[in-house]
């Protein structure tokens, strides 16, 4: 077998190997980030639901109402303003 084919074939089966190798690993990996991100979430809204929060949100949304209001908003307009504001999170 000549020097080129053998060099060819030796590279062909590297590459091949190596895309078998990463293939295999993949999942792994998305396995463990998926993972990590879910718990990061269920972290997550386990803070945001806590009393404390859940206070400090109708809190800060009451004042928010209050302000738009005060700066000459309907109470419908600013109702409507505050439900936007809310729902977009």
């Amino acid at each position: 077998m000549p020097r080129f084919l053998r060099l060819t074939t030796f590279i062909c089966l590297c590459i091949i190997s190596i895309s078998a190798y990463t293939q295999d690993k993949k999942p792994l990996r998305f396995d463990f980030v998926n993972q990590q991100i879910s718990a990061q979430k269920l972290d997550e809204l386990k803070a945001i639901t806590t009393p404390e929060m859940v206070a400090a949100q109708a809190e800060y949304y009451r004042k928010l109402y209050q302000a738009l209001v005060t700066s000459g908003f309907s109470k419908d307009e600013a109702l409507k303003i505050v439900i936007a504001k809310a729902s977009a999170k």
